[in-house]
């Protein structure tokens, strides 16, 4: 009974509490004057860490020297000298074709030209044998027109002689007219006789006619046979070719990794029309990414590259920016361009395979021990400065200009002098937020309500 009045007491007293606490309150509402109502706002801390910026790519892992050997030739394989996982040597010898029937047409093509070039020696010797004698006949024949010519001058000068004389006395008139007639006429005829032979310098000379002469005793076929040997070496010169290429072998250093071909299969008749062998230097990998025109001038060689892959599980592989390409080309399905760069595998890459995709993560920049925020805490000006807002202890808006540094998709490193760790930051400021606007963050007071909790249990204790 004695308990019941105690606590028929103590509910009184909490009763009255509560009606004093509600006066109090309303009392308060009517009498405080008026104050500015508290924006709701999301913060975040600045915090202090390391940030960095990277590009990720995806792309098959390759060989750094790779070779897809193929055949031309239509002849049966009768030798296959490896097989897939085989590691070879440069001109080592991978299959071998049959070639007995090639080296009876080589025999052939040899005998053909052997006997095409005597031909034409002999036909070269007879052609000079003739034009030795065409120039001989035609020196004989000069000498005598040269004793000929010059018996005609001889002859003209007399008749002009004669000439002269008959014509004198005529004009005396000793001499009839008919005699200078005959006279002239002699003489003109000796001169047209003289005036017949080609001369220079006194010296009779061969004409065009004789000229003509001597090239037609020459060999007019020549230049017909020249052109059939020349043809012939060809023939023999590309099935001295395809002879060395029935020994198929290899261009590089590396290790089979298809093969292709079967014994007693033509070497040009491989499966699904693929190369008889693929041959890649798989100790040394590397991989081709296409990088965004809007992101290649941040890509340099010699930055350092993280290699991941489902192969590896949790473990990476470092690699680095090895080559850039002078040149873009077409993003299928955009009007993009993308650059091919290479990334060369500088880590152990015993436990990665060619042929298997992986993921480059190119690290472009980074910054350590740094003022870190969200991005989406930066605010943009008209004059194309950078802020954040901060909240202060007070609950009021702080607006502090800030520079960046490195960023990523998430992340931005800042610079400011009024800045520190810790400092709460408004998150996604819209433009009715301003310096010195009274706001408040929920889950800031419920930090601090969480925080003193245990501070009042303990008083409470106390009591």
């Amino acid at each position: 009974m004695k308990e019941k009045i105690l606590a028929h007491k103590k509910g009184i007293i909490i009763a009255v509490v509560i009606c004093l606490i509600a006066g109090k309150v309303v009392h308060g509402k009517l009498t405080t004057p008026n104050v500015d109502v508290a924006m709701t706002v999301n913060t975040t801390p600045v915090i202090k860490g390391d940030i960095q910026e990277s590009i990720s790519l995806k792309a098959p892992l390759e060989g750094t020297e790779s070779a897809e050997i193929v055949s031309r030739l239509h002849y049966e394989v009768l030798q296959l000298n490896v097989k897939e996982g085989d590691r070879v040597k440069k001109g080592q010898v991978l299959a071998v074709l049959d070639s007995d029937t090639l080296k009876q047409e080589i025999k052939r093509a040899e005998d053909q030209l052997a006997l095409a070039k005597v031909e034409d020696s002999e036909a070269i010797s007879r052609s000079a044998q003739n034009v030795e004698l065409a120039k001989a006949q035609l020196e004989d024949k000069l000498k005598d027109q040269q004793i000929t010519y010059e018996k005609a001058v001889m002859d003209r000068d007399e008749a002009k002689r004669k000439y002269d004389n008959i014509k004198t006395l005529a004009q005396a008139g000793a001499e009839t007219q008919e005699a200078l007639k005959e006279a002239k006429n002699t003489y003109d005829l000796a001169q047209q006789t003289v005036e017949s032979y080609t001369v220079e310098n006194g010296k009779v000379i061969a004409t065009e006619a004789d000229l003509k002469n001597i090239e037609a005793s020459q060999d007019t076929a020549t230049a017909s046979r020249a052109k059939n040997i020349a043809m012939l070496q060809t023939e023999l010169n590309n099935k001295r070719k395809d002879l060395e290429e029935c020994q198929i072998t290899s261009p590089i250093d590396g290790t089979i990794t298809r093969v292709n071909i079967k014994l007693g299969r033509f070497a040009d008749e491989t499966d699904d029309s693929k190369p008889m062998f693929v041959v890649e230097n798989i100790d040394q990998l590397e991989m081709e990414v296409l990088v965004s025109e809007y992101d290649i001038g941040k890509i340099e060689i010699g930055q350092p590259v993280t290699i991941t892959a489902d192969i590896l599980k949790e473990d990476s592989v470092t690699g680095v920016v090895d080559r850039i390409s002078p040149t873009g080309e077409e993003k299928t399905g955009t009007s993009e361009r993308v650059i091919p760069i290479t990334i060369k595998i500088t880590g152990d890459s015993k436990n990665l395979i060619a042929g298997i995709n992986a993921k480059a993560e190119i690290l472009i920049a980074e910054s350590k021990d740094v003022l870190i925020l969200p991005l989406e805490c930066l605010r943009e000006n008209v004059d194309g400065s950078v802020s954040v807002l901060r909240l202060n202890q007070e609950n009021k808006i702080e607006e502090i200009s800030v520079t960046t540094g490195v960023e990523n998709d998430l992340n931005v490193e800042v610079f400011s002098d009024m800045l520190q760790e810790g400092d709460n930051i408004i998150v996604s400021p819209t433009a009715d937020l301003t310096e010195g606007m009274t706001a408040t963050d929920p889950a800031l007071s419920q930090k601090t309500t969480t925080e003193q909790t245990p501070e009042k249990t303990e008083v409470e204790n106390v009591e």
